[in-house]
């Protein structure tokens, strides 16, 4: 499906393909692709001379791939981080800038693209340039990346207090999202870094957009320290929680082991007189069977003020 956009005076006017050629030629449009068909691919490439790469790749091409420029386009794969309940996805989004257009090709919603989109009607932006249209959501992107990151902070924190509380199975599957999530944003801010300091020395860009994209730049390095920040408190947190279960498992065992010990010469006591040998003394004493259990509860009585003098029970 293609959704046509002109910036036609100020906000986006929406226009069916067949009616592009009623756009004012000096007007930005904006082509927002999803999931194509074969014949709207082909139609890209004859009406706006995009080529899009092999669906299986899409998502996968190699961070030196992920810009392009020739010397009529430029050619961006960007990802863009979807947060989910229990899974973090990475979505690609192809951006292609030639002449007046701009496209965006992707697979699925992408929160960013929607709140661009809202924010031009609601405030009546307009732009001069397609490249504008880029820089614009790349800051909704970088915004939406710092309050991810400050939630994400929030939540560590918070964690670390919990932690201390309970070991509990969520709490670490709690840590494995939050580590995911800290790694997913760190690379996808990595990827973004190396794509705009190539966009920014474009001559196809002008003044403008370079200075919103160095301010974004700016702000996506200040996030880089941020994720590194949180990467060391959440294996800071792991280490903490390590150390509690080895705390916890070494209490268990110590008192066994303790308990095992006390009752050790009672069991050897009882063993010892339970021998059923001919010739044993033992058997014929009166008081053999009272004594070997008042020697079994001396001995376990004074190995038990032992260990608790030593403080281990």
């Amino acid at each position: 499906m293609i959704f046509v956009y002109a910036n036609i005076n100020r906000g986006f006017t929406g226009f069916g393909i067949d009616q592009i050629g009623e756009i004012p030629r000096d007007k930005v449009v904006w082509l927002d692709v999803e999931k194509p068909t074969e014949e709207e691919i082909d139609w890209l490439k004859s009406a706006v001379g995009f080529e899009m790469p092999p669906r299986e790749v899409f998502g996968d091409i190699e961070i030196s791939s992920k810009y392009k420029e020739e010397a009529d386009f430029i050619y961006m794969n960007f990802s863009f981080v979807i947060q989910q309940k229990e899974d973090v996805l990475v979505e690609p989004v192809v951006f292609f800038i030639r002449g007046r257009y701009f496209v965006s090709l992707r697979y699925r919603d992408i929160p960013t693209l929607m709140i661009f989109q809202k924010r031009v009607m609601a405030q009546d932006l307009s732009f001069q340039f397609p490249e504008a249209i880029f820089a614009q959501i790349v800051n909704i992107e970088v915004d939406r990346i710092g309050d991810r990151l400050e939630i994400l902070g929030r939540r560590i924190r918070n964690l670390r207090k919990e932690v201390f509380a309970e070991q509990s199975q969520e709490i670490i599957r709690d840590i494995s999202y939050y580590d995911e999530l800290n790694i997913t944003l760190r690379e996808t801010i990595n990827e973004k870094l190396r794509i705009l300091s190539h966009f920014v020395k474009s001559p196809k860009v002008n003044a403008q957009t370079k200075r919103d994209i160095k301010v974004a730049l700016d702000d996506l390095y200040t996030l880089l320290d941020y994720t590194t920040l949180y990467m060391d408190r959440i294996d800071s947190i792991q280490s903490s929680l390590l150390g509690l279960i080895s705390i916890r498992q070494n209490e268990g065992v110590k008192v066994f082991t303790v308990l095992a010990t006390i009752f050790l010469p009672a069991t050897l006591i009882a063993s010892i007189f339970g021998m059923n040998f001919k010739h044993m003394p033992e058997l014929e004493w009166k008081y053999g069977y009272v004594y070997s259990l008042l020697l079994m509860i001396a001995v376990t009585a004074s190995l038990l003020y032992w260990v608790r003098r030593k403080g281990w029970l």
